[in-house]
């Protein structure tokens, strides 16, 4: 029976008409009314192939923890699904209604499922975000969901990380073979090598025991030292950088990309020209990448 609940809560997902639907451990509404979505899809015409819902979910430790769910609305066949690993650091730099709009629903809307985490720590999420710590197994709680939603084709899971996303995904990989792809973008390969002063706060504050051993602890939450753990040795990679990043300088990924390529992962590298740390200005370009780099690694058809 319970599974028949499930599979009837999922379909229902495909249509905007609930506002509002719920698990035992986890709950989705309607991000937008019925009828601002409606207007919206006039101006935003990609909207019209997708729905957005706020997601609040218990993770591993009974926290309740905010994210959001995007799918296609589309229900007669399964979608690949992304994860996506935010960056920032606590309420910092939270995935935004704006960006949902700009960026993860015009992925989704090319066939994808999108989900993520706000992450413990960040405004309406209960905890402490520590940077490489607990809120990494906060997006491990996503697996769980994601089985649940009958569209969703669990054999093809990739995932997106930006900045300190980055982080999360070569964290994951150490902990599930489920991931068959990464995109890193903007990503820190070692965070003791930043150029920003004020991240060392930030380690001080959100990494445990770092004021007991700065480089230990800093090397157990950094990417390239984590490579070696990968579970699923047939990962696939692709590394995205602005040559113009100010924040995360885009050595980062060269290194990234050229230890994994060592390693004998299967990897590609982007260089976006006079691109900052956002690559605000290039997001249609960035989606274009991204889109037909995932359809390759899962063989779509469009």
């Amino acid at each position: 029976m319970k599974k028949i609940v499930l599979s009837l809560f999922f379909f229902s997902l495909t249509s905007l008409n609930a506002q509002s639907v719920s698990a035992n451990s986890f709950s989705i509404t309607n991000h937008f009314p019925n009828d601002q979505y409606e207007k919206m899809k006039t101006i935003q015409h990609h909207l019209s192939n997708v729905n957005i819902f706020d997601l609040t979910y218990n993770s591993f430790d009974n926290r309740k923890i905010k994210g959001f769910l995007i799918l296609p609305v589309e229900k007669n066949k399964k979608f690949p699904v992304i994860i996506y690993n935010r960056g920032g650091n606590g309420s910092f730099a939270m995935v935004s209604e704006p960006y949902i709009i700009r960026f993860l629903s015009k992925i989704a809307s090319k066939g994808f499922i999108v989900i993520g985490s706000q992450l413990r720590g960040s405004e309406g999420s209960e905890g402490i975000d520590e940077f490489g710590g607990k809120e990494i197994d906060d997006v491990l709680s996503l697996f769980s969901i994601i089985d649940k939603i009958e569209i969703a084709d669990t054999t093809k899971i990739a995932q997106i990380g930006w900045s300190r996303g980055g982080i999360t995904n070569f964290q994951l990989l150490k902990r599930t073979k489920k991931i068959e792809g990464t995109i890193n973008i903007a990503g820190p390969s070692d965070i003791l090598k930043t150029n920003r002063k004020e991240m060392f706060t930030v380690y001080r504050n959100r990494i445990k025991n770092y004021n007991l051993d700065s480089i230990y602890y800093s090397k157990k939450v950094s990417p390239i030292f984590q490579i070696d753990s990968i579970l699923n040795k047939k990962e696939n990679f692709l590394f995205i950088h602005g040559d113009k990043d100010e924040r995360v300088e885009v050595f980062n990924s060269v290194e990234l990309y050229d230890k994994t390529r060592e390693k004998g992962y299967t990897a590609d590298f982007i260089l976006f020209e006079n691109g900052d740390h956002s690559l605000f200005d290039q997001f249609d370009k960035l989606i274009e990448y991204i889109t037909n780099w995932l359809s390759n690694l899962f063989h779509l058809k469009y």
